[in-house]
């Protein structure tokens, strides 16, 4: 007696040409993903990242050397109506100036404790201000020297935070020349800043 066929017979060659023909797609897939992908990711950020300056050297200084250093270049910034002093003293830093009101100068002192930034600038917290007996904000204050007095242009005064920054990393010059602070130890007198080269 004869089986019957059912119908179900195996075709290879079906599945053998769908075999292929997966094969296929899934090479030109791969050859075509490394075709357009970066030979070297990390290339990429080295161009987004470019070094903006060469280091070219280092410096330490003292607080008597600092402060001359200081005097001499805000020389530019005095004028009759308003002038200030900035100079480190012992464990702190003081602005001294004034402060004027109702036509009359009040004395203004205003002490600071210097912190080194990550991005090698130099922040200015205010620890204790006096001027003259008025009880006034720090914020105030600030402000107040904002817009009074003529300041470099790489110094910011944030009132709202009660710091000033003094961003060294930004001076402008004709040599190209700028500083990141490394270490500011003003209690040991030990305070130290990296030399940069702007690239051209």
């Amino acid at each position: 007696m004869k089986q019957k066929n059912n119908g179900n017979k195996f075709n290879w060659w079906k599945w053998g040409f769908l075999f292929i023909l997966a094969f296929n797609l899934a090479f030109i897939g791969v050859a075509a993903s490394r075709l357009i992908q970066v030979r070297e990711p990390d290339a990429e950020k080295v161009t987004a990242n470019k070094v903006k300056g060469v280091k070219i050297g280092t410096f330490s200084t003292n607080k008597e050397q600092l402060n001359d250093t200081i005097a001499t270049y805000l020389t530019d910034y005095q004028s009759k109506k308003m002038s200030y002093k900035i100079y480190v003293a012992s464990s702190e830093i003081l602005f001294e100036g004034s402060y004027e009101l109702l036509g009359y100068e009040v004395p203004l002192y205003i002490y600071f404790k210097p912190y080194r930034l990550a991005n090698g600038a130099v922040q200015l917290q205010i620890t204790s201000f006096s001027v003259g007996t008025l009880s006034l904000p720090e914020a105030e204050v600030l402000q107040y020297i904002k817009s009074s007095y003529k300041l470099p242009s790489f110094v910011q005064i944030v009132p709202k935070k009660s710091v000033i920054n003094i961003n060294l990393q930004k001076l402008d010059n004709s040599e190209g020349l700028y500083l990141k602070a490394t270490s500011i130890d003003l209690v040991n007198d030990k305070i130290s800043f990296d030399i940069f080269k702007k690239k051209r």
